[in-house]
């Protein structure tokens, strides 16, 4: 979950060092913004407008941390507040990229966004149904099950029979 607060960073700075790359190639490393190897202007504005935005991959990342928040959040409290700086960091990177780097996004109608939303909306469900597993489990909350071994190669019983549960 940490890694999402710097991935925007990383994909930034690859994808412009890469273009800045494309663009010194196409120059044949002149400052000249006037000498160009590119024949057609389409060619050229390909070259120099900035890449296309895909929308449907910052909503993946954003479903992403929403479920793994959710499901471990009650076990691991620190995920809400990375899952907050991510999502903070997420929405200046993009917003600055938006009027910065990419070319005019295309029209999205809400097709997409009320999938994300009836997506979302059972995350919530995962967060109860977790939570509850996590709080009602007596492994994770005590040390009373704690089975010492005696040698290193000795199997560690786990406590889990299945006749247990009825």
């Amino acid at each position: 979950m940490t890694f999402n607060i710097f991935w925007p960073f990383i994909e930034f700075g690859v994808f412009y060092s890469m273009r800045a790359v494309f663009r010194l190639k196409d120059r044949c490393l002149s400052k000249s913004p006037y000498h160009t190897q590119k024949t057609t202007i389409q060619q050229y504005v390909e070259l120099y407008s900035g890449p296309v935005y895909f929308i449907h991959y910052k909503y993946s990342s954003i479903l992403n941390v929403t479920f793994v928040t959710f499901m471990y959040g009650l076990g691991l409290p620190i995920l809400f507040p990375v899952a907050v700086f991510t999502f903070t960091i997420l929405y200046f990177m993009e917003k600055t990229l938006i009027y910065y780097s990419f070319r005019q996004p295309p029209m999205y109608d809400d097709k997409l966004n009320k999938s994300v939303l009836s997506i979302m909306q059972f995350a919530p469900l995962l967060f109860l149904s977790f939570g509850y597993w996590m709080y009602s489990n007596k492994q994770l909350l005590s040390n009373d099950n704690i089975v010492y071994v005696e040698r290193d190669n000795d199997p560690q019983p786990s406590h889990h029979i299945w006749y247990n549960a009825f």
